[in-house]
Protein backbone atom coordinates (compact mmCIF):
# COMPACT_ATOMS: atom_id res chain seq x y z
CA UNK A 1 0.00 0.00 0.00
CA UNK A 2 1.17 3.43 -1.20
CA UNK A 3 1.70 6.16 1.45
CA UNK A 4 -1.17 8.47 -0.44
CA UNK A 5 -3.73 5.10 0.70
CA UNK A 6 -2.29 4.89 3.88
CA UNK A 7 -3.09 8.72 4.91
CA UNK A 8 -6.76 7.53 2.83
CA UNK A 9 -6.93 5.20 5.58
CA UNK A 10 -6.34 6.74 8.49
CA UNK A 11 -8.54 9.32 7.98
CA UNK A 12 -11.28 6.69 6.42
CA UNK A 13 -11.54 4.05 8.31
CA UNK A 14 -13.98 2.33 5.72
CA UNK A 15 -11.26 3.41 3.10
CA UNK A 16 -10.78 0.42 0.62
CA UNK A 17 -7.07 -0.06 -0.88
CA UNK A 18 -6.98 -0.30 -4.77
CA UNK A 19 -5.86 -3.92 -4.45
CA UNK A 20 -8.63 -5.02 -2.02
CA UNK A 21 -11.15 -3.13 -4.76
CA UNK A 22 -9.52 -5.42 -7.93
CA UNK A 23 -9.43 -8.93 -5.74
CA UNK A 24 -13.40 -8.17 -4.93
CA UNK A 25 -13.51 -7.53 -8.76
CA UNK A 26 -12.31 -10.60 -9.56
CA UNK A 27 -14.32 -12.54 -7.29
CA UNK A 28 -17.68 -11.53 -10.16
CA UNK A 29 -16.26 -13.81 -12.52
CA UNK A 30 -18.43 -16.45 -11.39
CA UNK A 31 -21.17 -13.64 -10.63
CA UNK A 32 -21.03 -12.45 -14.26
CA UNK A 33 -19.56 -15.23 -16.13
CA UNK A 34 -21.33 -18.30 -14.24
CA UNK A 35 -25.26 -17.32 -14.88
CA UNK A 36 -24.20 -16.55 -18.86
CA UNK A 37 -22.65 -19.70 -19.31
CA UNK A 38 -25.60 -21.65 -18.02
CA UNK A 39 -27.63 -19.04 -19.68
CA UNK A 40 -25.96 -19.32 -22.96
CA UNK A 41 -25.06 -23.50 -23.37
CA UNK A 42 -27.59 -25.42 -21.00
CA UNK A 43 -30.53 -25.51 -22.90
CA UNK A 44 -29.15 -26.15 -26.67
CA UNK A 45 -26.38 -28.50 -25.09
CA UNK A 46 -29.52 -30.46 -23.50
CA UNK A 47 -31.10 -30.64 -26.82
CA UNK A 48 -27.90 -31.26 -28.91
CA UNK A 49 -27.54 -35.02 -26.72
CA UNK A 50 -31.25 -35.54 -27.16
CA UNK A 51 -33.32 -34.39 -24.42
CA UNK A 52 -36.24 -32.90 -25.64
CA UNK A 53 -36.73 -28.62 -25.15
CA UNK A 54 -39.94 -28.91 -23.34
CA UNK A 55 -37.55 -31.50 -21.14
CA UNK A 56 -34.41 -29.53 -20.83
CA UNK A 57 -36.55 -26.48 -20.18
CA UNK A 58 -38.45 -27.99 -16.98
CA UNK A 59 -35.25 -29.49 -15.39
CA UNK A 60 -34.29 -26.08 -15.58
CA UNK A 61 -37.39 -25.36 -14.00
CA UNK A 62 -36.92 -27.90 -11.09
CA UNK A 63 -33.46 -26.70 -10.47
CA UNK A 64 -34.54 -23.17 -9.71
CA UNK A 65 -37.22 -24.57 -7.25
CA UNK A 66 -33.86 -25.80 -5.20
CA UNK A 67 -32.88 -22.66 -5.20
CA UNK A 68 -36.09 -20.99 -3.60
CA UNK A 69 -35.06 -22.93 -0.45
CA UNK A 70 -31.23 -22.86 -0.71
CA UNK A 71 -30.75 -19.46 -1.41
CA UNK A 72 -32.70 -17.60 1.63
CA UNK A 73 -31.31 -20.62 3.82
CA UNK A 74 -27.52 -19.83 2.86
CA UNK A 75 -29.24 -15.58 3.36
CA UNK A 76 -29.76 -17.05 7.25
CA UNK A 77 -26.57 -19.17 7.81
CA UNK A 78 -24.52 -16.37 6.39
CA UNK A 79 -25.82 -13.90 8.84
CA UNK A 80 -25.71 -15.98 11.49
CA UNK A 81 -22.16 -17.41 10.94
CA UNK A 82 -19.64 -15.95 13.50
CA UNK A 83 -16.10 -16.53 13.04
CA UNK A 84 -12.37 -14.63 12.68
CA UNK A 85 -12.29 -14.53 9.05
CA UNK A 86 -16.02 -13.14 8.37
CA UNK A 87 -19.77 -14.11 7.97
CA UNK A 88 -19.41 -14.36 4.23
CA UNK A 89 -15.60 -15.36 3.28
CA UNK A 90 -15.03 -18.78 4.44
CA UNK A 91 -17.84 -20.09 2.38
CA UNK A 92 -16.78 -18.10 -0.88
CA UNK A 93 -13.50 -19.93 -0.63
CA UNK A 94 -14.89 -23.66 0.14
CA UNK A 95 -17.16 -22.82 -2.15
CA UNK A 96 -14.84 -21.80 -4.51
CA UNK A 97 -13.24 -25.70 -4.94
CA UNK A 98 -17.34 -27.28 -4.81
CA UNK A 99 -17.37 -25.28 -8.17
CA UNK A 100 -15.01 -26.44 -10.30
CA UNK A 101 -15.74 -30.38 -9.39
CA UNK A 102 -19.88 -29.51 -9.73
CA UNK A 103 -18.86 -28.14 -13.05
CA UNK A 104 -17.09 -31.15 -13.91
CA UNK A 105 -19.52 -33.41 -13.75
CA UNK A 106 -22.18 -31.73 -15.29
CA UNK A 107 -20.77 -31.17 -18.75
CA UNK A 108 -18.99 -34.95 -18.38
CA UNK A 109 -19.29 -36.62 -21.67
CA UNK A 110 -21.33 -39.45 -19.83
CA UNK A 111 -22.68 -41.23 -23.08
CA UNK A 112 -18.98 -43.20 -23.13
CA UNK A 113 -20.44 -44.56 -20.17
CA UNK A 114 -23.09 -46.04 -21.40
CA UNK A 115 -25.69 -43.10 -20.14
CA UNK A 116 -27.93 -42.52 -23.20
CA UNK A 117 -30.78 -40.20 -24.16
CA UNK A 118 -33.54 -41.13 -22.01
CA UNK A 119 -34.72 -40.89 -18.46
CA UNK A 120 -31.23 -41.92 -17.08
CA UNK A 121 -29.29 -39.33 -19.07
CA UNK A 122 -31.87 -36.85 -17.76
CA UNK A 123 -32.05 -37.80 -14.18
CA UNK A 124 -27.83 -37.54 -14.37
CA UNK A 125 -28.47 -33.88 -15.69
CA UNK A 126 -30.95 -33.06 -13.54
CA UNK A 127 -29.18 -34.17 -10.65
CA UNK A 128 -25.78 -32.56 -11.42
CA UNK A 129 -27.54 -29.21 -12.61
CA UNK A 130 -29.11 -29.06 -9.35
CA UNK A 131 -25.80 -29.64 -7.87
CA UNK A 132 -24.02 -26.84 -9.65
CA UNK A 133 -26.75 -24.96 -8.18
CA UNK A 134 -26.49 -25.37 -4.68
CA UNK A 135 -22.76 -24.84 -5.46
CA UNK A 136 -22.88 -21.60 -7.29
CA UNK A 137 -25.72 -20.51 -3.98
CA UNK A 138 -22.62 -21.44 -1.77
CA UNK A 139 -20.67 -18.88 -3.07
CA UNK A 140 -23.26 -16.18 -4.89
CA UNK A 141 -25.22 -15.13 -1.77
CA UNK A 142 -22.13 -14.52 0.43
CA UNK A 143 -20.23 -12.78 -2.25
CA UNK A 144 -23.08 -10.57 -3.09
CA UNK A 145 -23.38 -9.95 0.27
CA UNK A 146 -20.21 -8.38 0.26
CA UNK A 147 -21.64 -5.41 -2.44
CA UNK A 148 -23.00 -4.52 0.83
CA UNK A 149 -20.91 -5.14 4.07
CA UNK A 150 -17.54 -4.28 2.00
CA UNK A 151 -18.01 -0.79 3.68
CA UNK A 152 -20.62 1.39 5.26
CA UNK A 153 -18.81 4.26 2.93
CA UNK A 154 -21.78 4.36 -0.26
CA UNK A 155 -19.01 5.87 -2.13
CA UNK A 156 -16.44 3.58 -1.30
CA UNK A 157 -18.85 0.90 -2.20
CA UNK A 158 -19.66 2.50 -5.33
CA UNK A 159 -15.80 2.56 -6.80
CA UNK A 160 -15.64 -0.82 -5.54
CA UNK A 161 -18.91 -2.34 -7.15
CA UNK A 162 -17.55 -0.55 -10.27
CA UNK A 163 -14.75 -2.37 -10.44
CA UNK A 164 -16.65 -5.43 -9.50
CA UNK A 165 -18.91 -4.48 -12.69
CA UNK A 166 -16.03 -4.17 -14.88
CA UNK A 167 -15.16 -7.82 -14.25
CA UNK A 168 -18.58 -8.87 -14.12
CA UNK A 169 -18.98 -7.81 -17.63
CA UNK A 170 -15.64 -9.22 -19.39
CA UNK A 171 -16.58 -12.47 -17.48
CA UNK A 172 -20.09 -12.13 -18.79
CA UNK A 173 -18.70 -11.26 -22.69
CA UNK A 174 -16.35 -14.06 -22.44
CA UNK A 175 -18.66 -16.57 -20.56
CA UNK A 176 -21.57 -15.68 -22.81
CA UNK A 177 -19.33 -15.74 -26.01
CA UNK A 178 -16.73 -18.31 -25.96
CA UNK A 179 -19.32 -21.29 -24.61
CA UNK A 180 -21.66 -20.58 -27.71
CA UNK A 181 -18.46 -20.49 -30.06
CA UNK A 182 -17.54 -23.97 -28.53
CA UNK A 183 -20.96 -25.67 -28.70
CA UNK A 184 -21.44 -24.63 -32.29
CA UNK A 185 -18.03 -26.04 -33.01
CA UNK A 186 -19.18 -29.18 -31.12
CA UNK A 187 -22.84 -29.13 -31.91
CA UNK A 188 -23.51 -27.05 -35.31
CA UNK A 189 -19.52 -27.83 -36.78
CA UNK A 190 -20.63 -27.51 -40.45
CA UNK A 191 -21.42 -23.58 -39.45
CA UNK A 192 -19.03 -23.00 -36.50
CA UNK A 193 -16.12 -20.43 -36.42
CA UNK A 194 -14.22 -23.25 -34.64
CA UNK A 195 -12.69 -26.23 -35.57
CA UNK A 196 -14.73 -29.47 -34.93
CA UNK A 197 -14.46 -30.49 -30.92
CA UNK A 198 -15.40 -33.59 -29.46
CA UNK A 199 -17.47 -33.93 -26.31
CA UNK A 200 -14.73 -34.56 -24.36
CA UNK A 201 -12.60 -31.39 -25.46
CA UNK A 202 -16.01 -29.62 -24.99
CA UNK A 203 -16.46 -31.08 -21.76
CA UNK A 204 -12.63 -30.36 -20.77
CA UNK A 205 -12.76 -26.55 -21.71
CA UNK A 206 -15.98 -26.02 -20.23
CA UNK A 207 -15.20 -27.64 -17.13
CA UNK A 208 -11.31 -26.68 -15.96
CA UNK A 209 -11.03 -23.36 -17.65
CA UNK A 210 -14.26 -21.91 -16.86
CA UNK A 211 -14.50 -23.54 -13.61
CA UNK A 212 -11.08 -22.75 -12.69
CA UNK A 213 -11.88 -19.42 -13.68
CA UNK A 214 -14.97 -18.90 -11.60
CA UNK A 215 -14.23 -20.79 -8.17
CA UNK A 216 -10.47 -18.91 -8.35
CA UNK A 217 -11.79 -15.61 -8.02
CA UNK A 218 -14.25 -16.44 -5.42
CA UNK A 219 -11.13 -18.20 -3.25
CA UNK A 220 -8.98 -15.06 -3.63
CA UNK A 221 -11.60 -12.93 -2.57
CA UNK A 222 -12.48 -14.82 0.10
CA UNK A 223 -8.91 -14.88 1.39
CA UNK A 224 -7.91 -11.04 0.85
CA UNK A 225 -11.23 -8.86 0.80
CA UNK A 226 -12.36 -7.25 3.99
CA UNK A 227 -15.65 -7.32 5.65
CA UNK A 228 -16.19 -4.19 7.04
CA UNK A 229 -19.38 -4.10 8.04
CA UNK A 230 -19.55 -7.37 10.50
CA UNK A 231 -21.01 -8.46 13.30
CA UNK A 232 -18.79 -9.14 16.70
CA UNK A 233 -17.47 -13.03 16.97
CA UNK A 234 -19.78 -13.17 20.54
CA UNK A 235 -22.88 -11.58 19.19
CA UNK A 236 -25.81 -13.94 19.81
CA UNK A 237 -26.75 -16.00 17.03
CA UNK A 238 -30.74 -15.88 15.86
CA UNK A 239 -31.90 -19.30 16.61
CA UNK A 240 -33.35 -21.23 13.04
CA UNK A 241 -37.06 -21.16 13.21
CA UNK A 242 -39.03 -22.42 10.29
CA UNK A 243 -41.91 -20.24 10.47
CA UNK A 244 -39.02 -16.95 10.69
CA UNK A 245 -37.59 -18.81 7.82
CA UNK A 246 -40.69 -18.99 6.09
CA UNK A 247 -41.47 -14.81 6.98
CA UNK A 248 -37.56 -13.82 6.12
CA UNK A 249 -38.98 -14.87 2.04
CA UNK A 250 -41.38 -11.74 2.56
CA UNK A 251 -38.69 -9.34 4.45
CA UNK A 252 -36.78 -7.86 1.85
CA UNK A 253 -39.89 -7.08 -0.27
CA UNK A 254 -41.96 -5.34 2.38
CA UNK A 255 -38.74 -2.65 1.60
CA UNK A 256 -40.58 -0.43 -1.39
CA UNK A 257 -36.80 0.85 -2.76
CA UNK A 258 -35.79 -2.93 -2.98
CA UNK A 259 -39.30 -3.96 -4.69
CA UNK A 260 -38.69 -1.78 -7.77
CA UNK A 261 -34.83 -2.56 -7.59
CA UNK A 262 -35.81 -6.12 -8.27
CA UNK A 263 -38.26 -5.31 -10.47
CA UNK A 264 -35.37 -3.81 -12.78
CA UNK A 265 -33.01 -6.24 -12.12
CA UNK A 266 -34.69 -9.45 -12.89
CA UNK A 267 -36.46 -7.82 -15.89
CA UNK A 268 -32.96 -6.52 -17.54
CA UNK A 269 -30.93 -9.68 -16.41
CA UNK A 270 -34.02 -12.34 -17.49
CA UNK A 271 -34.11 -10.43 -21.27
CA UNK A 272 -30.02 -11.20 -21.23
CA UNK A 273 -30.61 -14.67 -20.38
CA UNK A 274 -33.35 -15.00 -22.96
CA UNK A 275 -30.94 -13.38 -25.73
CA UNK A 276 -28.14 -15.41 -24.72
CA UNK A 277 -30.27 -18.51 -25.08
CA UNK A 278 -31.86 -17.69 -28.52
CA UNK A 279 -28.31 -16.54 -30.07
CA UNK A 280 -27.62 -20.34 -30.85
CA UNK A 281 -30.61 -21.19 -32.20
CA UNK A 282 -30.79 -17.43 -33.86
CA UNK A 283 -27.50 -18.31 -35.64
CA UNK A 284 -27.75 -21.58 -36.36
CA UNK A 285 -31.24 -21.63 -37.53
CA UNK A 286 -32.83 -18.41 -38.59
CA UNK A 287 -29.42 -17.43 -40.45
CA UNK A 288 -28.29 -20.89 -41.28
CA UNK A 289 -26.46 -21.16 -44.45
CA UNK A 290 -25.51 -17.30 -44.50
CA UNK A 291 -21.85 -15.66 -44.57
CA UNK A 292 -20.57 -12.87 -43.19
CA UNK A 293 -17.00 -11.21 -43.64
CA UNK A 294 -16.18 -14.62 -45.31
CA UNK A 295 -17.05 -16.59 -42.36
CA UNK A 296 -20.31 -19.21 -41.47
CA UNK A 297 -22.67 -16.48 -39.54
CA UNK A 298 -22.62 -17.78 -35.59
CA UNK A 299 -23.64 -16.37 -32.43
CA UNK A 300 -21.02 -14.69 -32.10
CA UNK A 301 -21.99 -11.85 -34.80
CA UNK A 302 -24.82 -10.94 -31.96
CA UNK A 303 -22.75 -11.22 -28.63
CA UNK A 304 -20.02 -10.11 -29.48
CA UNK A 305 -20.93 -6.44 -31.11
CA UNK A 306 -24.07 -5.91 -27.90
CA UNK A 307 -20.85 -7.16 -25.22
CA UNK A 308 -18.31 -4.65 -26.59
CA UNK A 309 -20.90 -1.62 -27.02
CA UNK A 310 -21.92 -2.41 -23.72
CA UNK A 311 -18.18 -1.79 -22.51
CA UNK A 312 -18.26 1.63 -24.48
CA UNK A 313 -21.61 2.61 -22.39
CA UNK A 314 -20.02 1.48 -19.17
CA UNK A 315 -18.29 4.58 -18.37
CA UNK A 316 -20.62 6.87 -19.56
CA UNK A 317 -23.43 5.05 -17.35
CA UNK A 318 -20.82 6.11 -14.43
CA UNK A 319 -20.66 9.45 -15.28
CA UNK A 320 -24.50 9.97 -15.76
CA UNK A 321 -24.65 8.02 -12.11
CA UNK A 322 -22.83 10.76 -10.46
CA UNK A 323 -24.23 13.97 -12.21
CA UNK A 324 -27.84 12.55 -12.25
CA UNK A 325 -28.47 9.74 -10.68
CA UNK A 326 -28.57 5.68 -10.47
CA UNK A 327 -31.54 5.16 -12.06
CA UNK A 328 -31.09 7.60 -14.49
CA UNK A 329 -27.90 5.84 -15.49
CA UNK A 330 -29.87 2.26 -15.99
CA UNK A 331 -32.38 3.69 -18.36
CA UNK A 332 -30.62 6.05 -20.28
CA UNK A 333 -29.91 3.71 -23.61
CA UNK A 334 -33.31 1.23 -22.42
CA UNK A 335 -34.70 2.63 -26.07
CA UNK A 336 -32.15 1.59 -28.08
CA UNK A 337 -32.42 -2.13 -26.32
CA UNK A 338 -36.25 -2.45 -27.18
CA UNK A 339 -35.77 -0.93 -30.71
CA UNK A 340 -32.81 -3.10 -31.58
CA UNK A 341 -34.51 -6.52 -30.13
CA UNK A 342 -37.64 -5.34 -32.30
CA UNK A 343 -35.00 -5.04 -35.12
CA UNK A 344 -33.83 -8.50 -34.89
CA UNK A 345 -37.36 -10.15 -34.80
CA UNK A 346 -38.23 -8.33 -38.05
CA UNK A 347 -34.93 -8.72 -39.94
CA UNK A 348 -34.99 -11.87 -41.90
CA UNK A 349 -32.29 -14.05 -44.41
CA UNK A 350 -34.76 -13.16 -47.16
CA UNK A 351 -34.35 -9.78 -47.79
CA UNK A 352 -31.95 -8.27 -45.24
CA UNK A 353 -28.27 -8.12 -45.62
CA UNK A 354 -26.36 -10.41 -42.64
CA UNK A 355 -24.60 -7.38 -41.54
CA UNK A 356 -27.61 -6.03 -40.29
CA UNK A 357 -27.34 -8.15 -37.07
CA UNK A 358 -24.01 -7.25 -35.77
CA UNK A 359 -25.38 -3.62 -35.81
CA UNK A 360 -28.76 -3.98 -34.18
CA UNK A 361 -26.93 -5.96 -31.88
CA UNK A 362 -24.15 -3.20 -31.42
CA UNK A 363 -27.08 -0.73 -30.64
CA UNK A 364 -28.79 -2.90 -28.18
CA UNK A 365 -25.53 -2.86 -26.41
CA UNK A 366 -26.00 0.96 -25.66
CA UNK A 367 -28.67 0.27 -23.35
CA UNK A 368 -27.37 -2.98 -22.05
CA UNK A 369 -24.24 -1.21 -20.39
CA UNK A 370 -26.48 0.73 -17.84
CA UNK A 371 -29.02 -2.09 -17.35
CA UNK A 372 -26.08 -4.74 -16.74
CA UNK A 373 -23.89 -2.22 -14.50
CA UNK A 374 -26.69 -0.59 -12.31
CA UNK A 375 -28.02 -3.13 -10.33
CA UNK A 376 -25.65 -4.72 -8.14
CA UNK A 377 -24.62 -0.67 -7.16
CA UNK A 378 -28.06 0.21 -6.31
CA UNK A 379 -28.25 -3.24 -4.14
CA UNK A 380 -26.21 -1.86 -1.06
CA UNK A 381 -28.48 1.21 -1.25
CA UNK A 382 -31.77 -1.13 -0.56
CA UNK A 383 -30.09 -2.75 2.28
CA UNK A 384 -29.62 1.10 3.83
CA UNK A 385 -33.15 2.06 3.37
CA UNK A 386 -34.01 -1.22 4.92
CA UNK A 387 -31.64 -0.72 7.92
CA UNK A 388 -33.10 3.21 8.07
CA UNK A 389 -36.31 1.73 8.58
CA UNK A 390 -36.12 -0.89 11.27
CA UNK A 391 -32.98 -0.75 11.93
CA UNK A 392 -31.57 -4.34 11.35
CA UNK A 393 -29.31 -4.97 9.01
CA UNK A 394 -30.05 -8.43 6.90
CA UNK A 395 -27.90 -8.14 4.23
CA UNK A 396 -27.49 -11.89 3.59
CA UNK A 397 -31.32 -12.68 3.53
CA UNK A 398 -31.61 -9.86 0.92
CA UNK A 399 -28.51 -10.81 -1.16
CA UNK A 400 -30.65 -14.38 -0.82
CA UNK A 401 -33.53 -13.35 -2.35
CA UNK A 402 -31.83 -11.32 -4.67
CA UNK A 403 -29.39 -13.93 -5.95
CA UNK A 404 -33.09 -16.39 -5.83
CA UNK A 405 -35.18 -13.97 -7.96
CA UNK A 406 -32.26 -13.62 -10.66
CA UNK A 407 -32.00 -17.80 -10.57
CA UNK A 408 -35.67 -17.78 -10.60
CA UNK A 409 -36.24 -15.11 -13.82
CA UNK A 410 -33.58 -16.66 -15.74
CA UNK A 411 -34.74 -20.25 -15.66
CA UNK A 412 -38.39 -19.24 -16.35
CA UNK A 413 -36.98 -17.31 -19.42
CA UNK A 414 -35.01 -19.80 -20.52
CA UNK A 415 -37.40 -22.49 -19.99
CA UNK A 416 -40.09 -20.58 -21.84
CA UNK A 417 -37.52 -20.60 -24.87
CA UNK A 418 -37.54 -24.71 -24.18
CA UNK A 419 -41.65 -24.75 -23.90
CA UNK A 420 -42.33 -22.48 -26.56
CA UNK A 421 -39.92 -23.96 -29.12
CA UNK A 422 -40.87 -27.46 -28.43
CA UNK A 423 -44.83 -26.62 -28.84
CA UNK A 424 -43.43 -25.21 -32.40
CA UNK A 425 -41.91 -28.53 -33.10
CA UNK A 426 -38.50 -27.72 -32.85
CA UNK A 427 -36.12 -31.04 -33.87
CA UNK A 428 -33.39 -31.97 -31.46
CA UNK A 429 -30.57 -34.44 -32.34
CA UNK A 430 -27.94 -36.55 -30.33
CA UNK A 431 -25.32 -36.37 -33.74
CA UNK A 432 -23.81 -33.73 -35.58
CA UNK A 433 -25.97 -33.89 -38.70
CA UNK A 434 -27.81 -30.05 -38.92
CA UNK A 435 -31.65 -30.33 -38.83
CA UNK A 436 -33.43 -28.11 -41.15
CA UNK A 437 -36.31 -26.64 -39.01
CA UNK A 438 -39.69 -25.00 -40.65
CA UNK A 439 -41.17 -21.91 -40.94
CA UNK A 440 -43.28 -21.91 -37.81
CA UNK A 441 -40.05 -22.64 -36.09
CA UNK A 442 -37.91 -19.89 -37.21
CA UNK A 443 -40.50 -17.54 -37.23
CA UNK A 444 -40.92 -18.39 -33.29
CA UNK A 445 -37.89 -18.11 -32.37
CA UNK A 446 -37.64 -14.27 -34.16
CA UNK A 447 -40.46 -13.37 -32.40
CA UNK A 448 -39.45 -14.67 -28.86
CA UNK A 449 -36.14 -12.97 -29.46
CA UNK A 450 -38.12 -9.48 -30.37
CA UNK A 451 -41.04 -9.87 -27.79
CA UNK A 452 -38.97 -10.65 -25.03
CA UNK A 453 -37.07 -7.49 -25.14
CA UNK A 454 -39.61 -5.39 -25.89
CA UNK A 455 -41.35 -6.28 -23.21
CA UNK A 456 -39.21 -7.28 -20.64
CA UNK A 457 -36.65 -4.20 -21.17
CA UNK A 458 -39.72 -2.07 -21.43
CA UNK A 459 -40.73 -3.14 -17.28
CA UNK A 460 -37.53 -2.49 -16.32
CA UNK A 461 -37.52 0.98 -18.12
CA UNK A 462 -41.12 1.97 -15.93
CA UNK A 463 -39.66 0.18 -12.55
CA UNK A 464 -36.32 2.53 -13.21
CA UNK A 465 -39.22 5.47 -12.38
CA UNK A 466 -40.52 4.58 -9.47
CA UNK A 467 -37.30 3.72 -7.85
CA UNK A 468 -36.43 7.33 -5.86
CA UNK A 469 -33.26 6.65 -4.07
CA UNK A 470 -30.78 8.92 -4.33
CA UNK A 471 -27.24 10.33 -3.02
CA UNK A 472 -28.66 12.91 -1.52
CA UNK A 473 -31.60 11.01 0.22
CA UNK A 474 -28.67 8.32 0.76
CA UNK A 475 -26.60 10.74 3.01
CA UNK A 476 -29.53 11.54 5.31
CA UNK A 477 -30.36 7.94 5.15
CA UNK A 478 -26.72 7.23 6.99
CA UNK A 479 -27.15 10.18 9.62
CA UNK A 480 -30.41 8.64 10.93
CA UNK A 481 -29.14 5.16 11.31
CA UNK A 482 -26.00 6.56 12.98
CA UNK A 483 -29.16 8.56 14.94
CA UNK A 484 -30.71 5.08 15.68
CA UNK A 485 -27.18 3.49 16.47
CA UNK A 486 -26.29 6.06 19.25
CA UNK A 487 -29.85 6.11 20.69
CA UNK A 488 -30.56 9.52 19.97
CA UNK A 489 -33.71 9.35 17.81
CA UNK A 490 -35.81 11.05 19.95
CA UNK A 491 -33.66 13.71 20.72
CA UNK A 492 -33.80 15.00 17.06
CA UNK A 493 -35.53 18.19 16.68
CA UNK A 494 -38.69 18.23 14.46
CA UNK A 495 -37.68 18.92 11.53
CA UNK A 496 -35.61 16.15 11.31
CA UNK A 497 -38.43 13.89 13.13
CA UNK A 498 -40.73 15.16 9.72
CA UNK A 499 -38.11 14.61 7.54
CA UNK A 500 -37.09 11.19 8.53
CA UNK A 501 -40.96 10.06 8.68
CA UNK A 502 -41.15 11.43 4.93
CA UNK A 503 -38.52 9.39 3.65
CA UNK A 504 -39.73 6.19 5.31
CA UNK A 505 -42.76 7.03 3.69
CA UNK A 506 -41.21 7.87 0.09
CA UNK A 507 -38.61 4.96 0.06
CA UNK A 508 -39.62 2.06 2.50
Amino acid sequence: MNTKEMEKLTTNPDYIPVKEKVVYGIGSLMDGGGVALMSCVMLKYMTSIGIAAAIASTIMMIAKLWDAFTDPLMGHITDNTRSRFGRRKPYMVVGGFLLLIALVFLFAPVKRIGITAGHGLEIYVLIFYIVWNTCSTITQVPYCSLASDISPDFKERNNANTIKLIFNAISSGISYLVPLLLLEAYVAPDQALLPQITDIQFWLIISLVFGSAFGGGLILCGIFVKERINVPIDTPKVKFNWKKFLANYGEPFKNKSFRWHIVMYASAFMCMDVISCLAVFYATDVWHGSVLFGMNFSSMFIIAPLMISAVIAFPIARVLMDKKSKQFAFRMGLPFYIIGGIMLAIVSPSWAPPILVPIVAAVMGLGFGGAQMMPWIIFPDTVDVGEFKTGDRPTGSYSGMMTLIRKIAGAFGVGMVGWVLSFASYKVSDTNDYIQQSPQVLITIRILMGGAIAILISIALIASFKYKVTNKKLTRIRYFIEKRKAGLLDEMTEEEKSEREALIKELC
